[in-house]
């Protein structure tokens, strides 16, 4: 596995999925990737394997539903862009595109190329 970028962790969850921008697409085998989640975004977390955000502290919202339940999540990544309009994620200058394979590790705060 190719470790691509890393984030804080939010809880000690490790999870792979399908990276996915949107909100109203996410499945039971997705990782939402956005900039912050907020009460609109709670269908989403509770369908979702994990979450990664581009911002957030320990009281975030994405931090606080991810503890609660009990889903993998990496906040504050530096490095991260997303770019909605060519369905991509940019991660220290490595371009993804949305679908592929992802792992967040919890308890490294690393993420990685499956």
């Amino acid at each position: 596995m190719q470790k691509i970028i890393e984030g804080t962790p939010a809880t000690l969850i490790t999870a792979s999925g399908k990276i996915c921008l949107n909100e109203d697409k996410v499945s039971n085998d997705s990782i939402l990737v956005c900039h912050h989640t907020d009460y609109d975004s709670y269908e989403a977390i509770m369908k979702c394997k994990g979450i990664l955000t581009q911002v957030g502290g320990t009281l975030s919202h994405a931090s606080i539903v991810a503890r609660e339940l009990k889903k993998a999540c990496l906040i504050d990544c530096k490095g991260l862009d997303i770019y909605l309009n060519s369905r991509e994620i940019i991660c220290n200058g490595m371009k993804i595109k949305e679908g592929t394979m992802i792992t967040i590790d919890g308890a490294t705060g690393s993420v990685y190329l499956k």
